[in-house]
C-alpha cells in the first residue's frame, strides 16, 4: 500500500511527522470518517479539527450543554471552587494622556496572585457605568513587559503606526481601549512578568520531570499523574485567573456588569475564547490569530487532559454564540479560517438568528500578530457591541510607553509572594482538599445538596468516560469470548445459562509522539485506554440486552476489572438514554476487590490511568453514580462505597 509522509512545523518550530497510508490521508479530509481515523492514529495538537454544526438550534443547544460541561471538567472547574470575594489591591496610579494606569493584584486561589496593570479612562462621569475589558497577553516574551526588537520592520510594513506601539503592542491596545472609555485589565499569564510563583519554565516550558520528585507529603506537582487525576493544569489555573479577573472588574463601581469584554492573541486568544465559552458574564469576545481547525495550541498552558477529545477550537468557540465574537486570521495556522471554520461558526450564529454577531478580519499578508491593522478591527468591534458609538475606523494615537520598572507591581511596600515547587505542591493539595471538602459538605447536607452532589459526580464521570464527546470518537463494541474459569482479571457477562468473558488490555498506553511529556498533549485529544474499553464493553452489554429482551445481563469483575465493569455499566446506562436507544437494559453488577483506587496510579502510561477520576470520588464515586448498588462477593472494606450509597435514593 502506498505510504506517504507529511511534514510541517508546529507553533514552536518543532517538526511533526505524520505517517500512514493513502487511505489515512483521505480519511483525515473527510470529517464523517473521524471514527475510522481514531482507530488509525492518535490525534494531536496539529491534527485537522473540522467542525460540522448541527442542523437545528435545539440540536446545537444539546451539544453545547455537553461541550460546556466537558470544558469545565477538563479545566478543573466542576465543581467551581468556593472562594472568598476578590479583594484587589490597586495602587501606584499614573495619570497620562486620556487615561490612567494602576498596579492591580489579587488572589485567584488563596496564596496564588494574579498580577497586572489596570487602565482607566481619564474621566468617568459620576454615577455612570463603562465597559470592562480583559486583556490576556499571549506568548510574547515577558508578556506585559514586552519589548519588540523588529521596530523598524513593523513601521515600514504598515503593521504599526508609532514606535511606542511597535515596541509594546500589548500596552498599545490597553491604552487605546481606555481612551475609548473602557476600564481595561492587562494581566500576567502564569510565569510571565510579575507572576513568578509558578515559573515560566514550569508553566510554559515543561518537558519532563522525575517521578520520584513529583509527590511529597506536602502535595504534588503540576503535570504529575496526581495533578491529572484531579484535573489540575496550568490551563485550568489560568482560566480560573480569568474568571477571578472578571470578578475583579465587577468589584469596581464604574464597571458595567452587562458590558464585559475580552481580547487577546495567540495564547491570549486561547484564553479569551475558552474563558468566554464557559463564563456567560463575558459579553463580547475578540480572540486574535488563534481559532482555527489547524494547530490547536502548542503550549502546556493551552492543553489539558479531556479538553479536546471529540472536539476542537472552532466548536469550542461556537459556545460563545450568540454573544458577539470577532476573530482575525494571519499567515499562520489561521490562514484557512475563511473557508474552514468561519463558515461553520456563521452557521451556528445563524441558528440563533444573529449571523451578524460573528466576524472574521483576515490580514494574510502579515504573520502571527496582533498589530495595529488587527487592533483597528477589534476597536470597531468593541465599539459596536459594547455600545460605545464611536465612528470607525478607530485609529490609535501615540502614547508614552511605560517601562518594566514603571509597570511592575512589586516594591518595598508590596513584596513578591513566595513561590517555587514547594509552593506548587501545597497549592495543588489545597485545591484538591478544597474541592473534596465541598463534595463532602454536599454529602452530609440536606436532600437538595445530596442531589447536587449526585449530579456533580454523574456529570464528572460522563466527561471522564468520554460520554460528552459525541459519536465521532466513541469506541465500537468489544469482542466477547466464551467464558472459561473465572480469573482475577477477566470480566464475566452472563445472560441466563450463557456466559461470556472479556479480558481487559493491560499494556501501557501509547502517548502522542511529542518532545514534551505533558499528559494533555495525548489525553487532551484522545480517550485513555480505560475509557475506550469502558465504552466498547458498554456497547457489547447493550447488544446482549437487545438480543435477550426482558432478561437481566449480569456483569462481574475483580480489582481493576471491577472498576472497568462498573464504568461499562455506567456507560451502558447513559448510552441507553439517547433518543435512538431501545428499551433500557436490565443490568446487574457483582464486584470484588473494592480496595482499588485510580489515585494509586503513578504513571501516565499506565493502562488504568484515567484523567479526572480522583476528582469525582475515585472508584466509590463511580459506583455511587449507578442507580443500583452492586453486590460485593468478598470481604473488602466497602465503607467508602456505603458512605456514598445514600445518593442513589435521592
Amino acid at each position: 500500500m502506498f505510504v506517504h509522509r507529511i511534514s510541517h512545523r508546529s507553533q514552536y518550530g518543532s517538526r511533526v511527522m505524520v505517517k500512514g497510508c493513502l487511505l489515512g490521508l483521505l480519511l483525515t479530509l473527510l470529517p464523517g470518517w473521524a471514527a475510522a481515523v481514531e482507530r488509525v492514529s492518535l490525534r494531536n495538537l496539529d491534527s485537522h479539527c473540522p467542525f460540522v454544526p448541527p442542523q437545528s438550534l435545539s440540536q446545537w443547544q444539546t451539544r453545547a450543554a455537553d461541550l460546556n460541561l466537558q470544558l469545565r471538567v477538563a479545566l478543573g472547574l466542576l465543581p467551581a471552587p468556593e472562594l472568598d470575594s476578590v479583594r484587589p489591591q490597586i495602587y501606584g496610579r499614573r495619570d497620562l494622556d486620556g487615561y490612567s494606569v494602576e498596579k492591580c493584584v489579587f488572589e485567584s486561589l488563596p496564596g496564588l496572585y494574579v498580577t497586572g496593570s489596570l487602565f482607566r479612562p481619564a474621566t468617568v462621569a459620576a454615577g455612570s457605568k463603562v465597559p470592562g475589558i480583559l486583556c490576556p497577553h499571549g506568548h510574547w516574551a515577558n508578556g506585559r513587559f514586552y519589548e519588540a526588537s523588529d521596530v523598524p520592520q513593523q513601521l515600514a510594513s504598515g503593521a504599526e503606526r508609532f514606535e511606542s506601539a511597535a515596541i509594546n503592542p500589548i500596552q498599545a491596545r490597553c491604552v487605546q481601549l481606555a481612551r475609548m472609555g473602557c476600564v481595561v485589565y492587562l494581566y500576567d499569564m502564569l510565569g510571565y512578568a510579575d507572576s513568578r510563583q509558578i515559573s515560566f519554565a514550569r508553566a510554559h516550558g515543561f518537558a519532563k520531570q522525575s517521578p520520584e520528585h513529583e509527590v511529597t507529603d506536602d502535595g504534588w506537582l503540576l503535570f504529575s499523574p496526581s495533578a491529572e487525576l484531579h484535573t489540575q493544569s496550568i490551563m485550568g489555573l489560568q482560566t480560573l485567573a480569568t474568571q477571578r479577573a472578571v470578578d475583579m472588574l465587577l468589584s469596581l463601581p464604574e464597571v458595567d456588569a452587562a458590558r464585559i469584554g475580552i481580547t487577546g492573541a495567540s495564547g491570549g486568544g486561547t484564553q479569551s475564547f475558552i474563558a468566554a465559552a464557559i463564563d456567560p458574564r463575558i459579553a463580547v469576545v475578540f480572540p486574535a490569530v488563534m481559532v482555527s481547525t489547524g494547530m490547536q495550541g502548542g503550549c502546556t498552558c493551552e492543553n489539558c487532559s479531556l479538553l479536546r477529545t471529540g472536539t476542537g477550537n472552532v466548536e469550542m468557540a461556537a459556545l460563545i454564540a450568540p454573544r458577539p465574537m470577532g476573530l482575525t486570521a494571519a499567515d499562520d495556522w489561521t490562514r484557512t479560517m475563511a473557508v474552514d471554520g468561519y463558515p461553520q461558526l456563521q452557521q451556528v450564529y445563524e441558528l440563533f438568528g444573529h449571523k451578524d454577531k460573528v466576524g472574521l478580519f483576515p490580514a494574510l499578508h502579515f504573520g502571527h500578530n496582533y498589530n495595529h491593522v488587527s487592533r483597528v478591527a477589534m476597536y470597531g468591534w468593541m465599539s459596536d457591541h459594547l455600545r460605545l458609538g464611536l465612528a470607525k475606523p478607530i485609529l490609535e494615537t501615540d502614547f508614552r510607553r511605560l517601562t518594566q520598572e514603571e509597570l511592575t507591581v512589586w516594591d518595598d511596600q508590596h513584596p513578591p509572594p513566595a513561590g517555587g515547587e514547594d509552593f506548587e505542591r501545597r497549592l495543588l493539595k489545597f485545591w484538591a482538599d478544597l474541592i473534596e471538602a465541598q463534595l463532602n459538605g454536599m454529602l452530609v447536607g440536606d436532600r437538595q445538596q445530596n442531589q447536587q452532589l449526585a449530579q456533580t459526580l454523574r456529570d464528572g464521570w460522563r466527561v471522564v468516560l468520554g460520554l460528552t464527546t459525541g459519536h465521532a470518537l466513541i469506541s465500537s463494541a468489544v469482542q466477547l469470548n466464551p467464558a472459561l474459569a473465572e480469573t482475577t482479571d477477566e470480566i464475566v457477562i452472563q445472560v441466563g445459562e450463557q456466559r461470556w468473558s472479556y479480558l481487559p488490555e493491560s499494556k501501557q498506553q501509547e502517548l502522542v509522539n511529542y518532545k514534551r511529556l505533558a499528559a494533555g498533549y495525548t489525553y487532551g485529544y484522545n480517550h485513555c485506554q480505560f475509557t475506550q474499553q469502558s465504552q466498547g464493553l458498554a456497547r457489547s452489554l447493550l447488544e446482549l440486552a437487545a438480543q435477550h429482551p426482558g432478561q437481566t445481563v449480569h456483569i462481574s469483575g475483580h480489582g481493576t476489572s471491577a472498576a472497568l465493569a462498573a464504568a461499562a455499566t455506567f456507560c451502558a446506562l447513559e448510552l441507553a438514554k439517547e433518543p435512538s436507544a431501545s428499551t433500557p437494559p436490565q443490568l446487574s453488577l457483582n464486584l470484588s476487590g473494592g480496595d482499588f483506587r485510580f489515585a494509586q496510579v503513578t504513571n501516565i502510561r499506565d493502562a488504568v490511568f484515567v484523567p479526572g477520576a480522583a476528582r469525582y470520588g475515585d472508584f466509590p464515586g463511580l459506583v455511587a453514580c449507578l442507580p443500583q448498588a452492586p453486590q460485593w462477593s468478598d470481604q473488602t472494606d466497602t465503607t467508602a462505597f456505603a458512605r456514598l450509597a445514600k445518593l442513589r435514593s435521592q
